[in-house]
């Protein structure tokens, strides 16, 4: 990671792709950033080993051997490189063999990536078990943030959906969101089940109940010591519900392209925010999601 961040954009992206047609919306939003943000920027792709991806080895096999790189990496690489005309300027390939997870992982940190790109292609090396293990690896264990594209890129980020439990993680996420998307308007949604809500028959009771609500967030965005032009682009949302069905709700409704969402490192969950596995929050919005990486406090 690289030592401006996270104080200013990431200057270098990692893109991990798996050579499909679909992954091609995470490599435009890649090109975008990077074009945005003036970075650095690297793709990857997993060979899986001929026990886990057979039919790519038997495809390879089959090359006529003018064809046929005597290294398989070096055939992928060199399919990547005529495959994609970036017009960004130069930039950097890596194959290696292996579990996708841990190949995008050690490129991240060799590379000192400050930023995962990838997609949720199917059927090929990384894109087979996207939605489940291999995504849910990358968000658990990545020491990186990880942004996940699931639409094709129109123009820049301009509606992002933040969700917080009011932990210091989901501080950051909304922090760094103004950081990186200074033009964006922000919505800030703390969503939450509250249990025999609707035994609450007392109006007094459930107005006081609201107000202590609206308060709690308010107190919340006041702490996160934003700068006045950022706080000016953000709007704060309490809602009763499941967290990954009330962000699920917003995004498609008012049409948020970008969820944000903070996590510590190498956590095993989401705090009280999230209550569950990377799996929901990515399968319940139709936007993009961005995980934000907080840092652990000292």
């Amino acid at each position: 990671m690289s030592d401006a961040w996270p104080f200013s954009p990431p200057k270098k992206i990692l893109l991990a792709t798996d050579l499909s047609a679909r992954s091609d919306r995470a490599l435009d939003r890649a090109v975008q950033l990077a074009r945005q943000w003036n970075s650095a920027l690297t793709l990857v792709h997993a060979l899986e080993k001929p026990d886990v991806n057979p039919s790519w080895w038997a495809q390879y096999e089959e090359m006529p051997s003018w064809r046929r790189a005597a290294d398989p990496s070096k055939e992928v690489e060199e399919q990547i490189r005529r495959d994609e005309q970036l017009d960004i300027g130069p930039f950097d390939v890596r194959v290696s063999q292996g579990d996708p997870a841990n190949i995008v992982m050690e490129t991240a940190e060799k590379e000192q990536a400050d930023l995962i790109v990838l997609g949720i292609a199917r059927n090929e090396a990384l894109g087979r078990m996207m939605l489940g293990n291999t995504i849910e690896q990358l968000v658990r264990k990545s020491p990186v943030s990880i942004l996940v594209v699931k639409n094709r890129p129109r123009a820049p980020y301009s509606h992002i959906l933040a969700g917080t439990d009011f932990t210091e993680e989901s501080r950051f996420g909304l922090v760094m969101a103004t950081r990186l998307f200074p033009e964006a308007t922000i919505a800030l949604m703390h969503a939450f089940e509250m249990p025999y809500r609707s035994l609450m028959t007392d109006s007094q009771l459930s107005r006081d109940f609201s107000a202590m609500e609206k308060d709690t967030i308010k107190s919340f965005l006041d702490d996160s010591n934003l700068a006045p032009e950022a706080r000016q682009h953000v709007i704060t949302m309490i809602e009763h519900g499941s967290p990954p069905v009330m962000l699920g709700k917003y995004a498609t409704e008012r049409g948020a392209d970008l969820t944000v969402i903070g996590a510590f490192s190498r956590s095993l969950a989401f705090h009280l925010f999230v209550g569950g596995t990377a799996r929901r929050i990515v399968d319940a919005v139709p936007s993009d999601v961005l995980v934000v990486r907080a840092p652990r406090p000292d």
